[in-house]
Formats: structure tokens, sequence, C-alpha cells
């Protein structure tokens, strides 16, 4: 309602640090800063899916898509987190009744100093109208690692933002940092 409207009347600031500051004028008084930082890009190439029959559900239809085994490759300055993709990995999408493409993938990754990394990927594909092999990516990830130098990647959930172009995918991932004050 207005009222609502009026009691929570938000103001978004660009700093010159590149960071979103968000400041909420209700009688709470928060004030949250954001900043993104960017981490490193993903690209690989998939298979064809295979589609999973799981009964009608009302869901819509679940198909198991394998990401290339030595195709998928990341690279970037801020994390040093340059690697590969190693089986297994693969994106078990749900394509909605809707049409939505909702993403549910799993990727190894090896880096170039021999350490093991498992991310977990989450988020939405929304298909190009005039051309549904094309899509924009919309994600979240985390991971997991023994390894003492990528360690501090359990920690994290990263964004991603990215582009399907009919069977490769180019991905970038920023590192989302915030503090909130009263």
């Amino acid at each position: 309602s207005q009222l609502w409207l009026r009691q929570t009347f938000v103001i978004l600031l660009m700093s010159a640090e590149h960071k979103l500051v968000i400041m909420n004028s209700n009688k709470d008084k928060v004030k949250v800063s954001l900043g993104t930082d960017y981490l490193y890009t993903w690209e690989g190439e998939i298979e064809e899916p295979i589609i999973v029959a799981i009964g009608p559900n009302g869901n819509g239809t679940r198909a198991v898509i394998e990401i290339a085994k030595d195709t998928g490759r990341m690279h970037g300055p801020a994390l040093a987190l340059n690697g590969r993709v190693v089986g297994p990995s693969s994106d078990w999408i749900l394509i909605g009744t809707d049409g939505t493409v909702s993403l549910d993938v799993r990727v190894l990754i090896q880096t170039e100093d021999e350490q093991i990394i498992y991310q977990k990927i989450n988020g939405r594909a929304v298909r190009d109208g005039d051309n549904p092999s094309n899509s924009t990516i919309q994600s979240g990830s985390t991971y997991e690692t023994s390894s003492g130098k990528y360690q501090y990647l359990n920690k994290k959930v990263v964004t991603g933002l990215g582009r399907k172009t009919g069977n490769k995918i180019k991905i970038m991932y920023y590192d989302v940092q915030g503090t909130g004050e009263d």
C-alpha cells in the first residue's frame, strides 16, 4: 500500500569504489553497503541433453546436460582460480511448464596446481524469444574444497552472469560483499 511505500523509501547511490549503498528511510535506519569484485570467467561447452522422465508432476521436464569434459575453463585475476572442468560434471535442468529453465549444476574443477574444487550452481536461464538455443544466465554458486590454498571459497557465495549461445557457455563470476549497520 501507499503507507508501506512511504515507510520503506529506499535511496540507491553508487560510490566511486563501485559500492552500492542502500539507505532505508524507515524508522529502523538500516544502511547496507554492497560491493562486487570480478573473480573469474568460466567458459565451456555442453553435450546434447538426456531427457529424464520423472512423471507428470506439474513441475515440467527434467533433463541432464553433461558438461563436455576438458572444455570448461576458468581464468581470472582476483582468485587466481585457473583450471578446467573434469568429470563428472553436469546440469540437471528443469524446464518449467511456463518455460522457465532452472539450473542445478554440479561441477568438479581441477586447478592448474592440481587441487580439486566442487562448485554447486543454482540459477535461471532465460531463453531468447527468437532463438531458444540461446539464453541469458543468472546464478549463484557455492564451493567445497579441502585444499588449504582455496579454503576461503568454502565461505563464499558468488554471483554469475553470462550467456549460452548454442552449446557454448560463458559466465563471469563476481564476489558480492556487504555490510549492514543500524
